[in-house]
């Protein structure tokens, strides 16, 4: 395997991870929201409908508030 195909395979399984658990919902709907300016994690799971599952967000929670910090780092925005 070529390095090319191997970044996209990394990039394809980083985009499918899925994030909330209960709902099946992959990072790539998270980061959607988020790089459209949703900074909250109540927020975000409104929109993506996540939080709604059988944990009531207490899986995903912490790994959406982690998503939202990253992307915050990786523009040099600072939390607000």
């Amino acid at each position: 395997m070529s390095m090319d195909s191997e970044n996209i395979k990394k990039q394809w399984l980083l985009q499918n991870e899925i994030i909330c658990i209960c709902k099946a919902i992959p990072r790539k709907r998270f980061m959607e929201v988020i790089k459209s300016g949703v900074f909250s994690v109540q927020e975000v799971n409104r929109l993506v409908g996540s939080g709604k599952g059988e944990c009531r967000g207490e899986r995903c929670a912490q790994r959406i508030e982690a998503l939202i910090k990253e992307y915050q780092h990786a523009v040099g925005k600072k939390e607000g």
